[in-house]
């Protein structure tokens, strides 16, 4: 073996290993899919459980891809200091931008799953005010848990290690949020199903407190890093809460087969982690590089071999990862051989079917917001995470309706 391919083999190994490493998390996204499954017998009956799930997902995926994008770029360039006591201006704003968006998209949310619920032909007896106040919780509560404690602990800790907050923090992110608004949904949603008036007095007391911690982060508008991460996430993270709450309908269509098979539930935050992640990985290391100038804003970087390296180090990963979630989440509910290897050729299939269109979308985003002067952090994981979600739910309806024909 000469230099250059022993350069090539560690540059592989260290990735693959990293890469393993940040998406086993995503393993741990089966207990928040065996969360949400113990409102799988409610769902045929109650199909709008279904339709909010997955754009509070996404959505909280979305603004925590924001967080850490530029938490873990402005670590590596210096804006801000490895602790979380007395830390820099740009942290505090960074954590009020990331705060007020919350707020402001969760009761985007709200009302377009109630709008949707009635689009996809799913009744419902809850009204508008209930969706909101289901979504501001749901959303702020991990917002909060994520931006004050998880997320600055992780990017800090890997950084002082040495090890590349860009592989490790987004990925281990979203796992750590998709658990905790599950627990926190399911919580709520058997609350409104069974401790009505409980539901209603802490909904009241928790939505004013986190108005007024809203009102609060707007002291911080008049900085110009807020307003840069604000007007340049808004707008994209808004146009992708609606793509989301059409995929939360798409999962809806899904309410007969999720109720005779809740490991389908078991696995769907798993998939769509992994999917996101992966993408994500790619995007996020793109993106340091070019703030860094490592690399240039050019397409064709992606045939260069350090390129391809990343993103095969990162696929192959992502497929043993899936093959681990598959046959864990299956067993969780189905104990047949056959279910098994069901449930691994679904999620191995969907993999495959989206893991070209998403490297191109990564790559291809990293360097058009590069070049037109925006921020990627506050565009690429964003927009992968939504279409990330959206098209693997896509696909997984179309595997087990035309191809598994469960």
């Amino acid at each position: 073996m000469n230099r250059k391919e022993f350069t090539k083999t560690v540059l592989f190994r260290d990735i693959f290993s990293e890469a393993l490493f940040a998406l086993s998390f995503d393993t741990l996204g089966l207990i928040a899919g065996f969360i949400a499954s113990l409102i799988a017998s409610y769902v045929v009956k109650m199909s709008w459980v279904l339709i909010l799930y997955p754009p509070l997902l996404t959505v909280r995926g979305n603004i925590s891809g924001v967080f850490s994008g530029r938490l873990t770029t402005a670590l590596h360039l210096g804006l801000i200091k490895p602790r979380i006591r007395k830390n820099t201006d740009y942290f505090y704003n960074l954590r009020a931008t990331v705060l007020s968006m919350s707020f402001i998209n969760a009761l985007t949310v709200g009302f377009l799953s109630y709008s949707v619920s009635f689009f996809f032909g799913s009744s419902s007896d809850i009204s508008l005010l209930i969706f909101i106040m289901i979504a501001l919780l749901s959303m702020m509560i991990p917002t909060c848990i994520s931006i004050f404690f998880l997320a600055p602990l992780i990017a800090f800790s890997s950084y002082k290690k040495g090890t590349d907050p860009d592989v490790i923090v987004y990925p281990i992110m979203s796992t750590l949020n998709d658990i905790i608004v599950s627990a926190t949904y399911v919580l709520i949603v058997i609350m409104l199903i069974f401790f009505r008036k409980i539901f209603t007095v802490l909904s009241y007391v928790l939505c004013l407190f986190f108005t007024l911690l809203f009102v609060h982060s707007l002291k911080y508008r008049t900085s110009e890093d807020f307003r840069k991460t604000f007007l340049e996430s808004m707008p994209t993270v808004i146009i992708l809460a609606v793509i989301s709450n059409f995929a939360g309908g798409v999962l809806s269509k899904l309410k007969y087969q999720i109720e005779r098979f809740p490991h389908i539930l078991v696995i769907y935050p798993c998939l769509i982690d992994s999917v996101g992640d992966e993408g994500s990985i790619i995007a996020s290391t793109i993106t340091t590089k070019l703030s860094l100038g490592d690399i240039e804003p050019s397409f064709r970087e992606v045939s260069r071999h350090e390129s391809r390296t990343y993103i095969l180090g990162t696929f192959s990963a992502g497929f043993i990862v899936f093959g681990v979630f598959a046959i864990i989440g299956s067993l969780t509910y189905a104990f047949s051989l056959i279910e098994v290897l069901r449930s691994i050729f679904m999620v191995i299939l969907t993999n495959a079917f989206l893991m070209i269109p998403l490297t191109l979308i990564s790559f291809g985003l990293a360097l058009v917001t590069f070049k037109r002067g925006l921020n990627p952090d506050n565009f690429t994981i964003p927009i992968i995470a939504s279409l990330s979600d959206f098209l693997t739910t896509i696909t997984l309806f179309l595997i087990v309706n035309v191809i598994m024909g469960l």
